[in-house]
């Protein structure tokens, strides 16, 4: 196992979480804006939950993959073997 891409995985999850109380702390933001009265900020912070919500779900997904797909390859592509593959199938 790539020790290096599971330890990537983990951290992209903890980032996740990071996002996760960026999320709540919006929701309360538009909460209290809408209690104000302040439909623009509500809104604002509207468009902010979604793009938040879309990174975490983006960094959950790749953390998944790192932990539980490519760390677990046998078929981990080290530098230049890539360029070597390619080479074989054109010629």
């Amino acid at each position: 196992m790539d020790k290096s891409l599971h330890s990537m995985g983990m951290q992209y999850a903890q980032e996740a979480k990071n996002i996760e109380n960026m999320i709540i702390a919006c929701k309360e933001r538009k909460r209290f804006a809408m209690c104000g009265g302040n439909s623009t900020e509500a809104t604002r912070q509207e468009r902010l939950i979604e793009l938040h919500t879309q990174q975490r779900n983006d960094l959950l997904r790749l953390s998944a993959w790192l932990r539980n797909y490519y760390a677990n390859s046998p078929h981990v592509i080290e530098k230049g073997e890539m360029h070597e593959k390619h080479q074989s199938c054109i010629a």
